[in-house]
């Protein structure tokens, strides 16, 4: 409430009774900003009911993994010490991350050993890097998936000669398996896969035998 008169009775000056108001205004904007964060961070704690169980776990093991991984960092912070920046968007970036580590766990390698070489493919890119600034060779890096899903990484000075969603084929040695991801090095022979390679000129089911081919040659 507003007071008109002052302590004495007077009619306060209009100037006073302006700031009066503005100042009423501004505590109650305050006021409403205030609730309204209280409510926003009590709603952002809500939002770790959205996370999947294994988000936790899987977030404590890859971090392990990666120590200097700024995104497995703080998101363990957020949910540990931190819930009321837990937002709904990041909560469900994290469902998708942590669905699609699940998935990759649940892949068994190829049949290709480690440290021997190997033709590979069809293979389709998904993922065309720059160089790591600390990578001392500078080469770029390309990772694609075969048809079951499992990805396979390497460098390679030609990366940017090819697109996403190219199929590709190529010779490489296998350096390691790991969580649904084949690492290789050397490779060489790259190039856009062509489908008549697996297939006979008088095969009249090529499309069905596409679909069946095998993906590793042996040298």
């Amino acid at each position: 409430m507003i007071k008109i008169f002052d302590s004495s009775g007077k009619v306060r000056p209009i100037s006073s009774i302006k700031n009066s108001l503005k100042n009423n205004k501004n505590q109650t904007k305050n006021k409403k900003t205030k609730n309204k964060s209280k409510n926003k961070k009590e709603d952002n704690k809500n939002n770790l009911n959205l996370l999947n169980p294994m988000v936790i776990p899987i977030l404590t093991l890859q971090s392990e993994k990666n120590k200097n991984n700024d995104f497995l960092n703080k998101s363990i912070d957020v949910i540990l010490n931190k819930p009321e920046r837990l937002t709904e968007k990041w909560a469900n970036s994290l469902n998708r991350w942590v669905g699609s580590i699940l998935k990759m766990m649940e892949l068994d390698p190829p049949n290709i050993s480690e440290g021997e070489r190997y033709f590979l493919g069809p293979l389709v890119i998904v993922k065309i890097s720059e160089a790591n600034i600390n990578d001392s060779y500078g080469t770029p890096s390309i990772i694609a998936t075969d048809d079951n899903g499992w990805r396979y990484y390497f460098k390679t000075s030609k990366a940017f000669s090819f697109n996403i969603n190219d199929t590709i084929r190529l010779k490489a040695t296998v350096s390691s398996h790991k969580d649904g991801i084949t690492f290789l090095r050397r490779p060489s022979n790259i190039e856009l896969f062509d489908k008549n390679f697996f297939c006979e000129k008088n095969d009249n089911n090529k499309e069905k035998r596409l679909q069946k081919v095998i993906k590793i040659l042996g040298d």
